[in-house]
């Protein structure tokens, strides 16, 4: 393991941001879960840059750690792209080798600013899907100070980083479109205040992107790649298990249309999985091969594992119940024989190799 981590350097510490109301991270915190905000678990104030942690002592250890090949920061399983690098010796896309980095600062300084930058400061959403939440989070007050603590966050990722943000990201930590905050940045949204920008990346559960909604959004033509969390293929485990407060039929709709949009360049599915609905892994992969079959829109399926989220409905102890990619879990080997259906499809991307390759 530790000979291949040190010929190659994740890219995501020196091009990546992600911002939450009350911390920072340079990776998915799932992934890499170290807060590298400067004054810890607060939310961000009126005088606080955001750069200052960008530029600070964590983010400069974990972009060490990545360098030397330690990865020290980071959960090697959890991660799909490690996962990935150190089970199948593929290397990710976000990964380049250690020659070519270090040929590249060189050339640029890549801890300037981030070219990717993603909007996680709002949790509004209209589902309250237990493995993120206990209940629904609802918009705030307009009036309220949480409602002008995000708008001041959206000012100061412009004043900091719009001239280099190539990708903007919206969300993963509620829904773009529910959120009335995000919802009126993506219909009034100005493109000159961002001049090298490549791609708008909607994080969604898909219920409120409707054509309606969609022809509304005025970033819609920047708006090149989707990912759609499902986390279900059935109506009962969606509407009931997964996706609480969901409507099957109307994803599906969605999803239909979707299809049809020839300014969208890729789509993911995501199916996080647990003991819940695991059985239903090749079944999605249906469905959505299916409703995109005649699609000219490239797109990939996702399984990834359950974690705990301290903000979700789960306790760690459920989460372990939960976790049937656990040898020890009692239905593992009838995992495994799901895993099976799927691992070698098209289209799939996965972080469970380290189950495949032992």
């Amino acid at each position: 393991m530790s000979e291949i981590l040190k010929k190659y350097v994740c890219l995501n510490p020196f091009e990546y941001l992600d911002i939450q109301a009350d911390s920072q991270y340079i990776c998915c915190p799932s992934w890499c879960s170290t807060n590298i905000r400067n004054h810890g678990y607060k939310p961000v104030g009126f005088d606080e840059d955001l750069k200052a942690s960008w530029l600070g002592e964590t983010t400069a250890a974990i972009r060490k750690s990545v360098t030397d090949g330690s990865y020290s920061f980071c959960n090697k399983k959890v991660c799909p792209s490690l996962s990935k690098l150190i089970n199948t010796g593929e290397v990710p896309a976000n990964f380049i080798s250690k020659e070519e980095f270090e040929s590249k600062i060189k050339l640029e300084n890549y801890q300037a600013t981030p070219k990717q930058v993603l909007f996680g400061f709002d949790r509004s959403c209209n589902l309250k899907c237990p493995s993120c939440r206990d209940k629904i989070v609802p918009n705030d007050d307009v009036d309220s100070i949480e409602h002008k603590m995000k708008k001041f966050i959206i000012q100061s990722i412009e004043d900091n980083f719009s001239q280099s943000i190539e990708t903007i990201l919206i969300t993963g930590s509620g829904d773009p479109i529910y959120s009335k905050i995000f919802r009126e940045y993506l219909i009034d949204f100005d493109h000159t205040k961002y001049p090298n920008l490549k791609n708008i990346h909607l994080i969604t559960n898909g219920q409120l992107l409707t054509k309606d909604m969609w022809n509304k959004l005025q970033a819609k033509n920047f708006i090149k790649t989707i990912e759609v969390s499902i986390d279900a293929a059935t109506k009962e485990t969606y509407e009931n298990v997964t996706r609480l407060n969901g409507k099957w039929e109307a994803l599906l709709e969605n999803l239909e249309f979707l299809s049809s949009v020839d300014t969208i360049q890729h789509i993911t599915f995501s199916m996080v999985v647990s003991q819940k609905n695991y059985k239903e892994m090749k079944m999605f992969y249906d469905i959505m091969s299916h409703i995109f079959r005649f699609s000219r829109i490239p797109f990939v399926i996702t399984f990834r594992q359950i974690v705990h989220w301290n903000s979700g409905a789960f306790s760690i102890q459920d989460i372990d119940r939960l976790s049937i990619f656990n040898p020890t879990h009692i239905e593992h080997t009838d995992f495994l024989a799901e895993l099976d259906k799927i691992k070698n499809l098209n289209r799939v991307d996965h972080n469970f190799h380290h189950l495949i390759h032992r």
